[in-house]
């Protein structure tokens, strides 16, 4: 995650630079910082897709949902790169209130790995059951 919000940062402030050079009439120095602009995004949607493959769950910390697949709304510019929930970006897309806080993500986390014990869980017996209960109520 910390790359991919370093990479996030780094095309961040080239596509700023080069709009205060298009501003000044600077357009061909513009060209070069909004080309790494776009050669970071393209990096860091890389660095995402990574991320995602090996753990999908982390999807909740990202402020929309991400598509992979041709016509998505992902591509390699500022703008539709998605941000942490936690970001305070002006692209960071406010109305989504799935997840709004760190605090909010992490008890997200927590339920869903709560529900996928109890989902594997083989189901006790009346015996586990009633040894387990006369287990934690011997007083020491």
């Amino acid at each position: 995650m910390k790359r991919y919000e370093e990479k996030l940062r780094e095309a961040t402030f080239n596509y700023n630079r080069a709009e205060g050079y298009s501003s000044k009439g600077k357009h061909s120095t513009a060209k070069k910082f909004y080309n790494k602009s776009e050669s970071l995004c393209e990096d860091a949607l890389e660095i995402l897709q990574e991320i995602l493959h090996y753990d999908s769950s982390l999807c909740v910390w990202f402020d929309r949902d991400i598509s992979f697949e041709v016509g998505g709304d992902l591509s390699a510019d500022i703008v539709s790169l998605p941000r942490l929930v936690t970001s305070r970006s002006h692209e960071k897309l406010i109305d989504d209130s799935r997840l709004t806080s760190k605090q909010n993500v992490k008890l997200a986390v927590v339920e869903r790995a709560i529900y996928n014990i109890e989902r594997d869980a083989v189901s006790a017996s009346k015996d586990d059951v009633s040894k387990l209960d006369k287990f934690l109520k011997v007083e020491d």
